[in-house]
């Protein structure tokens, strides 16, 4: 039996039932490839089911559960059927979302509709970064609300992983970005192309912001109930659904306002990888990294991202 080092939850709890150990190591099955991973991505959603089962996720999977759905590595080998990528191609992608994708490990396989080839102009730890948070943004303000060029989409969170993407998703459609974060952070998204920044420890955006044609939420609660009141009538906010009572607070302050409310489940797609990569090696997009650790310092990397101020994203290097 090949073995591989993974990171492996037999609990759910705090970060101390994270254990680095030696597991079986996957073979691809028919339409799907084995990937050698270099560099893994840590997502809040990953720390939430570290700690307990969450619905869409470690709650339809019994123990033990490995943790983790973005991904960068090198196609190491092809499952049945496999003619997209070849032996030896560098790939990325968020495979399986929200089955278990086994991230966190040196190897795991990937249904080929949920990969892509890496953008040549990343490395693996920057590639790692992108996935689950980029194509968030993606199909929120395209897929969902179908931004066009000109119109003005409101950020929450613009320095966060999911927002520090949108802002830059959206600035290449063509709209008006406004967005909000901390003061340390305003330089920051300012850099990413934020056309209006509001340091939200200073002012009220809901103070400010009039009249957008779409908020995207990656916030919930308060900044959630204020979104309402900024955006034009008949128009949508899309909402992520990582934060508790979001989507019943949607829902109920939806028809009072006269506004469409979408909570966005993300969902993979190889596709979608395959342009956002264009876009970086094109140099219209980016990522931020504000943290690497080794894979068996995964337990860092949740503590700094339950902690929700991260800008941008963190990544696991695996050796």
């Amino acid at each position: 039996m090949a073995t591989m080092k993974a990171v492996q939850i037999d609990a759910f709890g705090d970060i101390d039932v994270l254990q680095y150990k030696e597991v079986e190591r996957p073979e691809p099955q028919a339409g799907e490839v084995l990937v050698r991973v270099r560099a893994a991505g840590v997502n809040l959603v990953d720390a939430a089911s570290r700690r307990f089962p969450l619905p869409i996720t470690t709650a339809k999977k019994d123990l033990p559960y490995i943790l983790g759905w973005d991904i960068a590595g090198d196609v190491v080998a092809l499952g049945p059927e496999v003619t997209q990528f070849a032996v030896g191609d560098a790939v990325y992608g968020m495979p399986r979302f929200p089955d278990e994708a086994k991230a966190y490990s040196e190897y795991t396989t990937a249904p080929v509709a949920d990969i892509a080839l890496k953008p040549r102009t990343l490395t693996y730890q920057e590639a790692a970064g992108v996935p689950l948070a980029a194509l968030t943004a993606w199909q929120s303000i395209f897929d969902i609300a179908h931004l066009q060029a000109g119109q003005t989409i409101f950020i929450s969170g613009g320095s966060g992983g999911v927002g520090h993407f949108a802002i830059q998703l959206a600035k290449w459609k063509g709209a008006k970005v406004i967005t909000t974060t901390s003061t340390r952070n305003v330089e920051f998204v300012r850099a990413l192309g934020a056309d209006v920044v509001i340091d939200y420890t200073q002012r009220a955006f809901q103070n400010v912001v009039k009249d957008v044609d779409m908020v995207l939420d990656t916030i919930g609660e308060d900044v959630l109930k204020h979104s309402f009141e900024v955006v034009k009538h008949g128009n949508i906010i899309v909402s992520l659904p990582g934060h508790k009572g979001v989507g019943q607070l949607g829902a109920e302050l939806a028809p009072c306002y006269g506004i469409q409310f979408v909570l966005a489940m993300v969902h993979p797609s190889g596709e979608q990888m395959a342009e956002m990569a264009q876009l970086f090696d094109a140099g219209q997009l980016k990522v931020y990294l504000d943290g690497v650790f080794p894979l068996q310092d995964a337990g860092q990397a949740h503590k700094l991202s339950e902690n929700g101020h991260v800008r941008g994203k963190l990544v696991l290097t695996v050796e």
